[in-house]
Order: C-alpha cells, then structure tokens, then sequence
C-alpha cells in the first residue's frame, strides 16, 4: 500500500486526515466528540480548511455536532451507512509502524530500539507482547506518550525505556525480563548501537 496516496482518492488533503482521524478513532475504540481546533492541531491542518471541510462532511451525514458552552464539538455518525467499508478503507491504508518508525529514528541518541512488527495491526487488535517497543537510553517520556497518542490514536501501547548503564546491568545479572524482551517474537531491530545479538 505504499505507492497509494489515500488523499488523492478523497480531493482535499484536509478532508483525508479528518476522515483518517475519525474512522481509525473509530477502528482503535478511541473515539470522543473534538472541538474543529484540536481536530486542526491533531492533524496539522489549518483551522479554516478543517473549518469548511467538517461542514461538507456533515451535510453528507459522516459527522455529526452538537453545541456545548458555545463549542461545536464533532464527532463520527454512527448511523453513516458505509462506516465499516470507510474503516476498513482506512485501516489497510494507515500503517501506523512506517510513520512511528520515522519518528524513531530521528531520536539518533536513542542507542537501542526494537519495535515489534505487530504494531502494524495495533489499531484493531491486541497483543501478549511483553513490550511493543524498546529503547535504551533517556527520553522525554512525556513527549513520546504524546507521539504514541498521535501515531497510534490513543490505543495503549506496551513500552519500555531504560538507559544504557541499567541494561548491562541487569544483562549482567541475567535479567529474565530483559532476555524475554529481546526474545519476542517478530521483534524488530531499527537501530543497534550496543549489538544485543551478543546477548540473545
């Protein structure tokens, strides 16, 4: 699905990310009424082109609004007759591991990170995965539950940080936990900087 630009299928660049935002909300049981301005901050789209494009999928019955202490909060139409083909549309276009990993590897001080490849279906499915993701070194934990929440539209995710010196610690002491990190199935090594082959 890589070479398919789901914006062109849907004409405006704005409407596509709204749509994208309410079905995979709706896909992951992560949804909730927005106010126009955080759905323009979720989706880094101007206010007055969320603006105009929210009032078009109204009058076509895929949101629907309600007013509160002068706010018009939208939300998805569960009575929109095409709501399962619309997720399923946008759930084989979204691979929320390919845009999470390009987040990753601009953190080039991180000196570890494994992610594992089930994240792809995280929306919709869950996992017994010890971890999803695993890094080695400090991190603004903060700002990265927030690019999860973004990437990941609000559905947890398993994760685990530790810095360079507690993991050779806790190698050393033959850690099970760490060990059965390292050991998931379908794991996935983005960067290695300490080459934990030597320790599999």
């Amino acid at each position: 699905m890589k070479d398919f630009d789901i914006i062109k299928l849907f004409w405006s660049k704005s409407r596509a990310r709204i749509l994208e935002k309410f079905f995979l909300e709706y896909a992951s049981d992560n949804e909730s009424p927005c106010h126009m301005r955080w759905i323009s901050r979720d989706i880094w789209e101007q206010i007055n082109s969320v603006k105009r494009e929210l009032e078009n999928l109204e009058s076509l019955w895929v949101v629907k609004s309600y007013t509160e202490n002068k706010k018009k909060y939208f939300a998805l139409n569960k009575n929109f007759p095409l709501i399962e083909e619309f997720k399923n549309i946008f759930l084989k276009a979204y691979d929320p591991l390919e845009a999470f990993s390009v987040y990753l590897d601009w953190l080039d001080w991180l000196d570890l990170i494994v992610v594992n490849q089930s994240l792809k279906d995280r929306l919709h499915l869950t996992t017994n995965n010890i971890v999803d993701v695993f890094l080695i070194w400090n991190i603004d934990k903060a700002s990265f539950n927030d690019h999860l929440a973004r990437y990941f539209f609000n559905r947890k995710i398993k994760y685990a940080i530790i810095t360079k010196e507690d993991f050779f610690n806790r190698i050393k002491y033959n850690d099970k936990l760490i060990f059965d990190i390292l050991r998931q199935d379908k794991n996935q090594v983005l960067r290695d900087n300490i080459s934990i082959e030597n320790y599999m």
